[in-house]
């Protein structure tokens, strides 16, 4: 089963960014999904015109009930000629995220496969 497959009732923690960009927990998904639609959970966007790719770093915001602790920001690769590259990989925090999507996109400008950050 993947975590898309799962019911709404599983992802039982909801994150918002505070003013330092830091995830805080709230109290309920209404909370959460209103400070979604008020907000640009985006972070980086950046467009390879050269493969046709992009990749794009966000705050997901959710996250599974324990003992799972799912990363809340993700950095999405999308549009890569060969589907078993277009991935999503995980971060705990901004700067990891940034970091990460940095990386990713330095491995994509030189040709070279992107590789999976041990956190």
């Amino acid at each position: 089963m993947t975590s898309r497959d799962r019911s709404p009732e599983a992802w039982d923690r909801f994150y918002v960014l505070d003013e330092r960009n830091e995830p805080r927990e709230v109290a309920d998904r209404r909370e959460w999904s209103r400070w979604m639609e008020e907000n640009d959970p985006v972070f980086r966007r950046t467009v390879l015109e050269a493969s046709g790719s992009t990749v794009t770093t966000r705050f997901r915001g959710v996250s599974e009930a324990a003992p799972v602790d799912t990363p809340l920001f993700i950095t999405r690769v999308a549009g890569m000629a060969d589907p078993a590259e277009n991935r999503s990989y995980g971060a705990r925090s901004l700067q990891a995220a940034l970091a990460q999507h940095e990386r990713i996109v330095q491995a994509l400008l030189h040709g070279e496969r992107v590789r999976k950050d041990r956190e």
